[in-house]
């Protein structure tokens, strides 16, 4: 595992693509990236302050290609146990790769495949208090505790923490870790509206199931929705 340091730059992840030789856990780490992005090619308000971070994950040859369709879950999971570790707030998962803390994003993640490694690209608001037109949708851990972090160290904690959770992925804890999911599931009994290509399908997010999608109450009718495969919005309020 090597650690490059950056100032600025375009994207974390971008770089780690550029670069030969991978190692497994290679982390790449920015004050400010000038292109961050999240899916979809969603641009990341990246302000100094913030964590933005990627890593390397090697494919392992004791898992099928197919699970790794569940990576961004594991991911999530991952970065909910850290940022626990740092400061005891209510946050929640919104499938497949947002953390909500009080309805406002505060962490985003973005799993990306080359060759035989995944490039995971991590942005969390840690000490950053201005964004702009997005201050009513997004918040830090700042804003939220009135403390300053050590960004470095909650890096280097999530980091370990995914480690952990992979390896637990990889020795048959799928099970645990879905459960902590649904725990924290931002998505249950919320209005949702699911784009899949030019076809809009309205209903109500309900728990993520053991292959990783998305199960949604569609008019009285539970039907499952792939990762990747769907744009969500969604509204505020949850259905009571």
């Amino acid at each position: 595992m090597r650690v490059f340091r950056f100032g600025e730059i375009d994207s974390t992840n971008s770089f780690l693509k550029r670069e030969n030789k991978l190692e497994n856990y290679d982390l790449a780490m920015a004050k400010n990236q000038t292109e961050g992005r999240g899916r979809r090619g969603n641009s990341w308000v990246s302000k100094e302050g913030a964590a933005l971070f990627s890593f390397v994950l090697k494919e392992n040859s004791k898992l099928p290609m197919e699970e790794y369709r569940k990576l961004p879950l594991v991911v999530g999971v991952a970065v909910l146990r850290a940022l626990k570790k740092f400061q005891s707030l209510d946050y929640k998962f919104k499938w497949t790769n947002d953390i909500y803390v009080n309805e406002k994003k505060i962490s985003g993640i973005l799993v990306e495949k080359i060759n035989e490694n995944f490039i995971i690209g991590i942005g969390i608001n840690v000490n950053n208090e201005d964004f702009g037109d997005l201050k009513n949708s997004a918040t830090s851990l700042k804003i939220e505790s009135n403390k300053e972090f050590n960004i470095e160290e909650l890096i280097l904690t999530v980091v370990e923490e995914f480690k952990n959770c992979f390896e637990e992925f990889l020795n048959g804890g799928w099970e645990l870790i879905l459960k902590e999911i649904n725990e924290k599931n931002y998505l249950l009994d919320k209005p949702v509206t699911i784009k899949i290509i030019d076809k809009i399908t309205r209903g109500i997010g309900g728990k993520v199931l053991d292959d990783g999608t998305l199960e949604v109450d569609v008019e009285g009718i539970k039907k499952s929705f792939d990762i990747g495969e769907v744009h969500i919005s969604f509204k505020d309020k949850a259905v009571k």
